[in-house]
């Protein structure tokens, strides 16, 4: 009976810090909620003894890398289509692979090239701003202007 006391206790205290983490790895309302719930469910499957002093940590850590870890388990398109599109957008219309293809078609049409190149090595090699406007010897403002000119162009394109 302590184990279920300390469990509805730490869901209590801590369930919307992991939740709110989740969000903003994952930016999806369901498979955040999966993902807070599976470290829950690993800690009753494996009945895990949370110090309280060590319990926030803990479950922090493991949202974080749950999440890390469906990203990674993510295709590469599937991230793009994700980062650029609105969630009330009523695009999947069409079949994913339909939609996955004419977007990648959408942004080889890019111009001029450096936005599109921008645009990969953003969403597709996961590159900071800066390290985008080092590595291509321009402003982070260059950087960001061409992004937003090129998610602009590929809504605009896919509408």
């Amino acid at each position: 009976m302590k184990q279920k006391t300390d469990i509805e206790r730490i869901f209590r205290t801590h369930y919307e810090k992991m939740y709110n983490l989740a969000r903003c790895i994952l930016y999806d309302e369901d498979e955040c909620k999966d993902v807070v719930s599976d470290v829950f469910a690993k800690i009753l499957t494996e009945q895990f003894v949370l110090l309280p002093e060590s319990e926030e940590f803990y479950l922090m850590r493991s949202v974080k890398n749950r999440c890390l870890n469906i990203l990674a388990h993510k295709t590469t398109k599937e991230k793009v289509v994700k980062l650029l599109m609105d969630e009330n957008d009523n695009m999947f219309l069409e079949s994913d692979n339909e939609l996955l293809d004419r977007l990648m078609q959408i942004i080889d049409r890019l111009e001029p090239p450096i936005r599109k190149l921008i645009l990969k090595l953003r969403y597709l090699q996961e590159m900071s701003y800066q390290e985008i406007a080092d590595q291509e010897g321009i402003s982070k403002v260059t950087v960001y202007n061409h992004l937003s000119q090129a998610i602009d162009f590929i809504r605009k394109q896919l509408k």
